[in-house]
């Protein structure tokens, strides 16, 4: 190893560097087309004078890309107001790069599909249901199946606003939105970005945030009147138990040991969300002017 140099692994792939006093993110990717990508997304971000990531530097090769490390930062926390304002100025001043960048011509960067994922989701987690039963009991199987499928459908008759598609960072989890001491969030892990709609991403972060706030709808939308112009589809999108599907899917690829383990987690989550899920779909379809107690 050169002298001051030392390198530390975080992930698979993932690596900090320490060198002559700085520190740096290092990041290997398999594909050098998924390198390509992140470096243009943030040449582009840097060019326009977004201000929530951090650049690129000259340090990597073809398969690696390497950043500035974060210091003095750590995940938001959505269960503090303050945490989800500053995420969610983070990702409406990326959605509004858009009027600078056109980033649908950007052959790399493929449409967010949303109801082909998400009828892929409950496809997965339904292929998957006798794992599942064995830990939740067929009745909460059935809840999560029929609330699933209810919000599909009312998706498929559910309008956008007309508002032009943008870039998305795709991946909107607490841990890719670091907060810096002066509370400001940047966001990281630009890998799973596309181009859609930007009422999809809020929506998305609202399932990320409605957990931490005992799915408390009414309160996130007093709280952020900019989410009251939200057009009818990412209201819709409340209606999907999607962090629920995401998070037993995923149980059911760990091994035994290991879903133990996390099943002890699900179970609880899970009973929450359900207990909460009928007073949600009810505000949802208050919103979008239906009878609050149809499905």
């Amino acid at each position: 190893m050169e002298v001051g140099k030392k390198l530390s692994r975080i992930k698979e792939n993932v690596w900090r560097l320490e060198e002559d006093g700085k520190e740096y993110s290092v990041k290997r990717y398999a594909d050098v087309r998924d390198a390509i990508k992140i470096r243009e997304i943030h040449e582009l971000l840097q060019t326009v004078g977004y201000p929530f990531c951090t650049p690129i530097t000259t340090k990597g090769n073809a398969h690696i890309v390497v950043q500035p490390w974060i210091t003095d930062a750590i995940p938001v926390n959505f269960t503090k107001q303050s945490d989800r304002r500053a995420s969610l100025k983070a990702l409406d001043a990326l959605h509004e790069t858009e009027s600078v960048v056109d980033w649908e011509s950007l052959p790399f960067l493929k449409t967010y599909a949303l109801l082909d994922k998400w009828s892929w989701r409950l496809k997965r987690f339904l292929g998957n249901r006798p794992t599942i039963v064995s830990y939740l009991g067929e009745d909460a199987v059935d809840q999560i199946e029929r609330y699933s499928e209810q919000a599909l459908a009312r998706l498929l008759t559910s309008t956008a606003r007309d508002v032009p598609h943008t870039l998305l960072h795709g991946d909107v989890v607490h841990h890719n939105l670091l907060k810096n001491t002066e509370g400001t969030v940047n966001l990281i892990d630009f890998d799973l970005a596309c181009t859609g709609h930007p009422d999809v991403e809020i929506a998305l972060w609202l399932h990320r945030v409605l957990p931490k706030v005992d799915y408390n709808a009414p309160l996130l939308f007093n709280e952020e009147p900019r989410l009251q112009v939200l057009g009818q589809q990412p209201i819709a999108m409340l209606q999907y138990p999607n962090e629920v599907l995401r998070e037993w899917s995923y149980l059911t690829t760990l091994p035994e040991e290991r879903q133990q383990i996390l099943a002890q987690q699900l179970i609880p989550f899970t009973e929450l969300a359900l207990t909460r899920w009928p007073q949600l779909c009810r505000f949802s379809n208050n919103l979008l002017g239906h009878d609050p107690d149809l499905p």
